[in-house]
């Protein structure tokens, strides 16, 4: 047990060095079906295969087709529970602004400069 626990928490890390997850730029770039179907599977946190066949209307083939180039992308994670795959969006981090290391020096010549006129 302790290692398939291991090799599946290897492989969702190997997962997440490939690729950075769904950005909401990448969201407003897809085609609706995908767009709807992400926005649904954010509001929902995980769903089943069934509920994703479900929500799109399809046949389990392109189901599994879409899940798979979702998944490939890194926007969808795949999560076995107890025997039944659940999928989830994986959003990539939120990057910070870079603030320049001299920040105080920079506010204050900027001050400085401003008093001056």
């Amino acid at each position: 047990m302790e290692k398939g626990l291991f090799n599946r928490l290897q492989g969702e890390l190997e997962a997440r060095e490939q690729s950075e997850g769904l950005k909401m730029s990448d969201l407003l770039e897809l085609s609706e079906p995908l767009s709807g179907l992400l926005n649904w599977m954010m509001r929902r946190g995980q769903v089943t295969f069934a509920d994703v066949t479900a929500f799109l209307g399809e046949d389990e083939a392109r189901t599994r087709t879409i899940l798979a180039a979702l998944r490939d992308k890194g926007f969808v994670r795949e999560i076995e529970i107890r025997g039944l795959t659940q999928y989830r969006v994986r959003l990539a981090p939120k990057r910070g602004r870079a603030l320049p290391s001299n920040l105080w020096q920079a506010l204050a010549e900027k001050i400085e400069n401003e008093e001056e006129r």
